[in-house]
């Protein structure tokens, strides 16, 4: 498999790579993921998720 390292190429990877992390977000910050916090404080992933979301 041959991986495309022309600029165009790594641009488009960077944006994808930021349109799931802000979709990851969303969805982390929505009603049930406000749940899932509250339910798993200790949980280093939850812990990792709510620093991303400035909490």
């Amino acid at each position: 498999m041959k991986l495309d390292l022309s600029s165009e190429a790594i641009t488009r990877r960077l944006q994808q790579v930021a349109q799931l992390r802000a979709l990851c977000l969303s969805l982390a910050n929505s009603s049930l993921g406000q749940q899932v916090q509250k339910q798993n404080p200790d949980n280093p992933r939850v812990q990792r998720t709510a620093k991303a979301l400035g909490r």
